[in-house]
């Protein structure tokens, strides 16, 4: 199975913790799985095959709900690591 990992940072670089990130898109179809952020924003996600996908991620930090997103492209089961950056 092919894996996307990354990391989730505010808009001044830090790390979010416990921000919800999900695939939105993707080639053919693809498991519907989602991931909270670690402490230091990192996550991974599974993807079904190689093929391009866009990678979405919310957070209700501060109470204040963010999101934004991210096109990663899977080649032989990975894929360079992403940064999705909030606000």
């Amino acid at each position: 199975m092919a894996a996307i990992s990354g990391v989730v940072v505010d808009a001044d670089g830090r790390p979010v913790p416990d921000a919800r990130v999900y695939l939105a898109a993707g080639p053919g179809s693809f498991p519907d799985v989602a991931a909270l952020t670690d402490g230091e924003g990192r996550f991974t996600l599974s993807a079904g095959a190689d093929g391009g996908y866009t990678v979405e991620c919310r957070s209700e930090r501060g109470g204040t709900s963010q999101a934004a997103g991210a096109a990663v492209t899977v080649r032989g089961g990975s894929a360079d690591p992403v940064e999705i950056r909030l606000g």
